[in-house]
C-alpha cells in the first residue's frame, strides 16, 4: 500500500473540513415547517375530483386542520369533510434531529351518496429538507367506513416563500382505495 503524502493528505482534510462547513450552513438556513396554509388540488382514490384543506398553527404546539375532497365515479358522488388537529411533540430522532414530530386525530364524515362518521388518530413525522422542499409521513387508523389504515407521504416544493406545489400518496388498507393528490398551497 503506497504511504500518503503530506500534500495529499492535507488536501484531503480541507475537503472534509469544507464538506463539513457546508453542510452546516445548509442545516442552518433551513427553514421551520410552515403549518399555516390553505390548498386546493386534484384528488384521486375511489374516483377522482377536487380537494381544499385549510390548516393552521395556533400556538406552538397545537395545530387545526381541515380538509373537505368531493369526489366522482360514475353516477355516484360522495364528499368527505375531515377536521381535526396535531399535538408537535418534542420528541427528536438521533439520526435527524429536525424532523418535526406529531400525534394527529379527528372527525371524519362522508356525505352525498355515501353517508357515514367516523374518528381518525395517527402519528407523522415532517421535515424541511432545504428551504424549497419539504415532505411529511403518517401512519393514521381511520374508522369511518369500514376501517382502515392509512399509511401517507408526500413532498412540497417551494416557488416562493408564499406558493408550493404538492403532492401526496396514501397507501390504505381494507376496502379502501389509495389516495393520490396533486395541488398547490398558499402559505400565509
Amino acid at each position: 500500500m503506497k504511504k500518503m503524502t503530506p500534500s495529499l493528505f492535507r488536501t484531503m482534510r480541507m475537503t472534509q473540513v469544507t464538506c463539513a462547513m457546508a453542510l452546516s450552513l445548509a442545516a442552518a438556513n433551513v427553514a421551520a415547517v410552515n403549518w399555516d396554509h390553505v390548498g386546493v388540488g386534484y384528488v384521486d382514490h375511489f374516483g377522482s375530483g377536487a380537494y381544499l384543506n385549510l390548516s393552521h398553527q395556533l400556538e406552538p404546539r397545537w395545530v387545526v386542520r381541515a380538509d373537505l375532497e368531493r369526489v366522482s365515479k360514475h353516477s355516484v358522488d360522495v364528499s368527505e369533510f375531515s377536521l381535526g388537529a396535531n399535538y408537535l411533540t418534542e420528541f427528536k430522532l438521533d439520526f435527524a434531529p429536525s424532523i418535526q414530530t406529531y400525534v394527529r386525530g379527528g372527525l371524519q364524515h362522508a356525505f352525498e351518496d355515501a353517508s357515514d362518521t367516523g374518528v381518525y388518530a395517527g402519528v407523522g413525522i415532517t421535515d424541511k429538507l432545504t428551504p424549497e422542499v419539504e415532505w411529511f409521513t403518517e401512519l393514521s387508523y381511520h374508522s369511518i367506513g369500514r376501517d382502515y389504515t392509512s399509511f401517507a407521504g408526500g413532498i412540497a416544493f417551494y416557488f416562493s416563500p408564499e406558493w408550493a406545489a404538492r403532492t401526496s400518496v396514501a397507501l390504505n388498507s381494507g376496502n379502501r382505495s389509495n389516495e393520490f393528490r396533486l395541488g398547490v398551497s398558499y402559505q400565509f
